[in-house]
């Protein structure tokens, strides 16, 4: 486990709000020199625990939908485990690949643009593996909500700021230039715009016009930092929930509640056998404990079920595959 110090912390909760946001700009707001925000940007990302910046694209813009299957194993050999593996990462189709501990044992995302579409790659792969799969549980994430990164600053005071992807099913149409640019970008985020420039052979200008623009048309909605939280002593979990009431007033109060966790840094609206989840980060099963506890107390007339799943390992997050 790496330690980090209160000028570490502070970098990383900034670069949560912004992970594309300049030097200057960030020593700024974290009151220090920019060669040492340089130094520590630099440093963090050779120790691995900064693994990638990464544009978050509202594929829903894009006439695209986030399906989800979750998998639970059953008579998997380490053969056909590793098929299983290999298959969904180097499928075009798939968006993300994730192994999972506890109610669950993997998912995946699929972003398609229709039912039918997002049918044939989930035909295959049960045709393929399904008599791996003892439980299959099918969704839609229709709105995920980004919140700052308080669980690595806890005293940061709460701005009620996040970034909210889907909620929209307004449609943007894209060029060959802007579809380069998000697959640039969603593997780099912080990628200069001299080397985005000369990537997709325009010039500077063009390409801060055109990011503006996609900015603008809230089709980039932000730019996040994946960490490996392993490192630094986390541990990262999904809790689904099954509620009696998913009124848009109980989805309020609930969400008001858990945005006020340092610990919890995703909240999504689902359509499928869970009707909310919320993703966290806490560094002891106690604090996790505590946490649901308070949250069965609190909302105890309304959450029907609760299930839990430990992030173990992120095999594959593509993002977008444009072309």
């Amino acid at each position: 486990m790496l330690a980090l110090d209160d000028i570490d912390r502070s970098l990383l909760f900034q670069l949560s709000m912004n992970g594309r946001v300049g030097i200057t700009q960030l020593a700024d707001a974290m009151n220090t020199s920019k060669q040492m925000v340089a130094y520590r940007l630099a440093r963090l990302q050779e120790q691995g625990i900064i693994k990638r910046f990464y544009a978050i694209t509202n594929i829903y813009r894009l006439r695209k939908t986030h399906y989800r299957i979750f998998i639970k194993f059953q008579n998997l050999t380490i053969q056909k485990e590793q098929e299983l593996r290999d298959y969904l990462v180097n499928n075009s189709k798939i968006a993300w690949v994730i192994y999972l501990d506890g109610d669950f044992d993997m998912f995946f995302v699929v972003w398609s643009e229709n039912i039918i579409e997002f049918e044939k790659v989930y035909d295959d792969i049960m045709g393929r593996f399904g008599p791996y799969f003892q439980e299959k549980n099918f969704s839609i994430a229709t709105r995920i909500e980004y919140l700052p990164y308080y669980f690595i600053s806890p005293a940061m005071p709460k701005s009620g700021s996040s970034l909210v992807f889907g909620a929209t099913y307004s449609y943007s149409e894209l060029d060959e230039l802007d579809k380069k640019m998000l697959n640039l970008l969603n593997r780099d985020g912080r990628i200069t715009l001299a080397s985005l420039a000369r990537q997709l052979d325009v010039t500077s200008k063009k390409a801060k016009t055109r990011m503006d623009d996609l900015i603008r048309a809230g089709i980039i909605i932000g730019f996040n930092v994946k960490l490996d939280h392993a490192l630094l002593g986390y541990v990262y979990r999904k809790v689904l929930l099954k509620l009696n009431d998913t009124s848009r007033q109980n989805l309020e109060q609930l969400t008001a509640y858990l945005k006020q966790q340092p610990s919890i840094i995703y909240l999504l609206k689902t359509i499928g056998p869970y009707d909310f989840e919320f993703e966290l980060m806490t560094r002891s099963n106690e604090e996790f404990y505590d946490i649901v506890k308070d949250l069965r107390i609190r909302f105890s007339t309304n959450i029907k079920n609760l299930n839990m799943v430990i992030m173990k390992e992120e095999s594959k997050y593509e993002g977008l595959l444009l072309y």
